[in-house]
Order: C-alpha cells, then structure tokens, then sequence
C-alpha cells in the first residue's frame, strides 16, 4: 500500500490541506512544522481515513475542526489515494451526518479501485483490514514517543499475537484459519447438534417408553373394558329375561297360586256354610239312625214279600203247565210227555193272605221307605265339616306362605312401578354399556394415535444422529485439530526461522543508527528474551559488550536507547513483514543526538518503501545531512491567528 495523494478537510486543526506523493523524485518525504502546528494530527488524520475514529461523539467534539464547527460547517473528511499491486485506489471517509442534539458525527466509507470498482461502508473497511490489519498500524505508522514502549515487558507479551500475525505465512494461516473456521462454524455446530440430538434420542427413548407403557396400561384396559361391556352386555340380556320372566311366568305362578287360593277360600265358606246348616239340623240328623234301620227292616220286608209273591207265581205257573201236560198229554215248553209233578206250597205258616195282599203289602212296605227316604237329615257332619274347614285353612295357609316366598324372591307382587325399576335397571345397564362403549372407542382411538406417535418419533429416531454420527464429527474435529497443531508446529519453526531473521535484521538496522560511541561502546546488539513459543518471545532486551543482558524493567534504558532500540525492532520486522505501506514516522529524532540522528538518516535512505517523516526544524536539521538527495516532496505546516493548519509545498 503505498500512499500517493492525501486530502484533509476540516480535520483537527486543518480546513483544507492536501499531500501529493505522486511525481515525487524520492522515497523520503518531509512534513515540517513546530511543536503543536499538526505534525500528529496529520499522523491521525491518515490512520482515521484508513480504519476511522473511535465513535460519532469524538468525530464531533474532537476531530471536528473547531472553527468549523463554530461556523456550521458540516464538510469533514479523508481522502487517500494509494496504489497496491499496480492497482489505483481511493478511500473517501466522510461524515455524512452530523447530529447536533446528540453531539455526534457519523462516518460514511467509499472506496474506489481503479476508477471502476466501488466499495461502501463494512465492504470497504474490510478490503482495507485486508491489506493491512488495524491491529497491525502501530508497526507502520509510527510515533517516536511511543514506539520505546515496545520494549516494556507488557507490551512486548501484548503485540506478540500482532507480531505473527505480521509473519505469518499467507497459507499457513489462511489453511489454520480455514480449519478453525470449518471446526468452529461446521464441525463444532453439527457436534453440537448431534450431541443435541443424542440428548434428543435418549429424549425420544424416554417418550417411547411412556408412550409404550401408556398403550400398555391402555390395552390392559381395553381388555377390562372389553370383559365389562361383556358383562353388561350379559347383564343386560340376563335382566331382560328376567323382566319378562318376571312379567309373564311370575304373574303367572301368582295367579295360579291366588287360583288356588280363591278356590280354597270358597271351599272353606262352602264348607263352614254346611256345617252351619248341619249344626241347624242336628236334632234331625240324631234320628237318622233309626230311620235307617227302619228302611233297613222295610226293605227285608219287602225283599220276603216279593219273594213270596215270586214263588206264588211259579207255582201257579207249574200247576197250568200241569194242568196243560195232563190235558195235552205232552209239555208245551219242551214238548216231553211226562213231566214231574210240582209239590204244592202252603204259606199258611208266613202268610195266609193271597197274591193280591202280598202285592199290596209291598206297595205299603215301598211308601214308608219312601218317606223315610225323604225325612230331612244333615248332608255333612258337622265334625267332618270343622276337620275339613281346618284342613282348608291350613292349604290357604301354606298356599299364601309359598306365594310369599315367590314374592320375596323376585322382590313382591309384580306392579307398573316394579316393571319400570326393571325397566330403569335395563337402561342404566344400557348408559353404562353406551358408556363403555364410548370408552372403548376412546381407549382404542388412543391406542392408535399412541402407535402413531410411535411410529411418529421412531422415525423421527431415526432421522437424528446417534453414537456413531457423534465418533464420526468427533474424529472429524480431532483429526482437524492436528492438522491445525501440525500446521501450528509448521507455523512456530516458520515464526522461529523469522524471528532469527529478524533478530538478525534488526541487529543489522542497530547497528546502523547506534553510531555514538557511548552506544557503540555498551552495547552489541539486541536480542529476544523468550523462546519463540513463549509469551515473552517478542520481548526485547539490550545485549551487552560481553554478552550480558541489561534488565529493561529493573534499570530501564534512556530515551534515545529505547528509541533505537524500538526503531531497530520495527525495521527489522518490516523487512520481513507480509505486509507493506508507507510508513508515516512521526517524532523521528526527537530523542536522539546529532550522531544517532545522522546514522538514522543514513539508515532511512536505505529503505524501498516509501516514508513521511514528521519532523520540527531541529529533528530536519539532524537528517538533513544524511537524506538530502533521496527527499521527494517537503511540506512545510503553518498555522494561521485561528491555530488553523495549512500545508505549503516548499
């Protein structure tokens, strides 16, 4: 990056002033003023065109111009024109808004490459980082008050980073740099996500086996259910059957048994009626007994009557037929001529009456039977009558105990109310079985999402890296953390072999512009304290004539061997740096006397880059000597009555 035109407008203590780098015939150009003109803030004003202010309130209250500022004017800016690797370039950093209430000033960035490429805010300032780092500037533009505290043991750990970062080779660190980045923006991220998703795994184990052990609990439920809606089902069928049992065999047996009953009862009256009557006729029925013996006598009587009257009439009969055989001289029946003779019967010992008495003693003998017959008697016993109407009590009461028995085990004699108990008993059973019906179809609708789920996160399982996934990123990330420890080693013995270089280098600019013979004569070089991994590998320390180390802390060197010092460090670094600018020196002698300050001219026209010296008029009377013939462009600052800074072309 070499600088070839700079432009400032009202910054710090300039309203207009501008560089011009271009035709100059050397490499060494002067900006000459006294103590307090803008030799510093011309060093500033460059690094703020480069890398910008540190925030919109300083733009404001500091780097503003105060004259302009007072006059309202809100023009403020840096434009550097450079050249790198043949290519122009222009960086214009501007405030392009002020904010009066706040006190703030904000920064706009455009960068112009070769006239045609345009560049504009973060996109800029990062191609400008690109060609020379920020944290890399206090190794390029340099201010000989500050450089000596590069020989502080603090300061020397601190800028060791800064310092390789200077040396690194362009590959070595572009491949660390790509590995760190692959580890930290690919690898670390997709461990972290499997070891996430290893978490969410065991996560989704953990859900399966709930989800399991709910289907679990769930079909052991089903399986109740389905022996419950079994049972209701056969409940339901058991107590339908039983309402009608209930309605029709029940009614049916009770109706036999008040049947019987009635029939019972109306015996039971009948019969405790006949005994009433029998008790009323009971003087009849105490002579009941006689008249049954006189129509006993009576019908002995007329049983002989009528057997008289019958042997009467045979006897006749024989005495015709006699009669007849005699007068025929053979039977009429049988038709046989001799027939026996029939004895006469006499019933003078019985009865002397004829036939016709007999006749009439039967009809006499049939009259009083008769009326014996028809004389009023008892029909029953009047003791027969009370057995039997106890017996009927007795079967009444056993039929009406039976019929208890038959109540109290189907729950009492069957009526609406009861048929509707029955009947609410079958839709209570038929809620219920609705109800598990609908439990059922929840239990087994459940079942199914749970084997859903299931299926759902077994999948989903599946889709998220385990163990395995975990060793690969793992061997991943190890094997790109050796190749970044190989590539670190590789970096170290490059450091290492830089570091010689420049301790080498840097002894060889010492050597140059420590020209006094107190300096000659005290010391012979510098070198580094630490080892290059260290953390004091950049810390400088003065080496003695004879090889002894000066303690730089514990008796510190003067300013001008801490100049030189620092100076020889610096040089000798940007001998070997990967990177390159003009650099901007400011102060460059103002610590040294005439014979170092010669030797430092003398050393400064050895260079190949480019470099603006800030200097006063004592500091330029001390190089001028040395740096006359390869001085290009000499500025001179002057300031106006208002401490304004104006750069003029001497």
């Amino acid at each position: 990056m070499q600088l070839r035109h700079i432009e400032i407008t009202n910054f710090r203590p300039y309203r207009a002033a501008e560089v011009d780098l271009t035709d100059a015939d050397g490499h060494i150009h002067i900006i000459e003023g006294p103590q307090g003109a803008g030799k510093t803030s011309f060093h500033r004003a460059v690094q703020w065109g480069l890398y910008g202010g540190e925030g919109p309130t300083t733009n404001y209250k500091t780097n503003w111009n105060e004259t302009a500022r007072e006059e309202g004017n809100e023009r403020m800016g840096v434009r550097i024109k450079f050249e790198e690797e043949g290519r122009d370039h222009i960086l214009h950093r501007e405030i392009d808004r002020f904010n009066h209430n706040r006190k703030e000033a904000h920064e706009k960035r455009v960068l112009i490459i070769d006239g045609a490429t345009r560049r504009e805010g973060e996109n800029a300032d990062e191609y400008i980082r690109d060609l020379l780092p920020e944290q890399l500037k206090d190794f390029f533009f340099l201010d000989g008050e500050m450089i000596q505290n590069l020989i502080d043991d603090d300061t020397g750990v601190e800028v060791k980073e800064d310092i390789e970062t200077v040396l690194k080779h362009e590959a070595i660190i572009n491949a660390r740099e790509d590995l760190q980045s692959l580890i930290k923006d690919r690898y670390e991220p997709e461990r972290d996500r499997i070891e996430n998703e290893r978490d969410e795994r065991s996560e989704l184990d953990d859900r399966i086996s709930d989800l399991r052990g709910e289907r679990r609990e769930l079909r052991e439920r089903r399986e109740e259910l389905r022996e419950e809606r079994q049972e209701v089902a056969d409940n339901i069928e058991e107590t339908r059957e039983e309402l009608e049992q209930y309605n029709e065999e029940l009614i049916e047996e009770l109706n036999t048994y008040d049947e019987e009953i009635r029939d019972l009862e109306r015996e039971q009256r009948e019969t405790a009626e006949q005994m009433k009557e029998s008790w009323e006729e009971i003087h009849v029925g105490i002579l009941s007994r006689p008249i049954e013996e006189a129509q006993e006598q009576l019908r002995e009587q007329e049983e002989h009557y009528e057997e008289l009257r019958s042997t009467l009439q045979k006897q006749d009969l024989v005495q015709r037929l006699q009669q007849q055989v005699q007068k025929e001289g053979e039977c009429p029946i049988c038709g046989n001529d001799h027939v026996q003779d029939v004895p006469d019967v006499s019933f003078k010992d019985e009865i002397e009456e004829s036939e016709v008495e007999l006749t009439r003693r039967i009809t006499d003998c049939r009259e009083k039977h008769r009326r014996l017959a028809n004389a009023p008697r008892p029909d029953v016993s009047p003791v027969k009558a009370a057995n039997r109407v106890q017996e009927l009590r007795e079967e009444i009461r056993t039929k009406e105990q039976e019929q208890d028995e038959l109540l109290q085990e189907y729950g009492g004699r069957p009526q609406e109310g009861q048929k509707e108990q029955y009947e609410e008993m079958l839709r209570s059973l038929n809620r219920k079985q609705e109800n598990l019906d609908e439990e059922w179809d929840e239990v087994r609708g459940r079942i199914q999402e749970l084997d859903d789920e299931i299926e759902q996160k077994r999948n989903e399982k599946q889709r998220k890296d385990g163990e395995q996934a975990y060793k690969r990123i793992r061997a991943k990330i190890k094997a790109a953390e050796m190749a970044i420890d190989h590539l670190d080693a590789i970096r170290h013995e490059h450091i290492q072999q830089k570091r010689d270089n420049i301790k080498e280098e840097m002894n060889a600019v010492f050597k140059q512009v420590s020209q006094s013979e107190f300096i000659k004569g005290r010391y012979e070089g510098i070198d580094f304290r630490g080892e290059p991994g260290d953390e004091d590998s950049f810390v400088l320390e003065l080496i003695k004539q004879g090889g002894e180390r000066k303690a730089m802390d514990d008796r510190p060197p003067s300013a001008g061997e801490a100049q030189l010092t620092a100076l020889s460090f610096i040089f000798g670094l940007n001998e070997w740096a990967k990177y390159s600018t003009t650099i901007v020196f400011d102060t460059v002698a103002g610590r040294l006397d005439l014979q170092n300050s010669k030797a430092q001219g003398d050393f400064f026209t050895t260079l190949d880059e480019g470099l603006i010296l800030l200097v006063t008029d004592a500091e330029l009377q001390k190089l001028r000597p040395a740096i006359k013939a390869d001085i290009g462009k000499h500025y001179r600052i002057r300031p106006d009555a208002e401490m304004n800074s104006k750069l003029e072309v001497k």
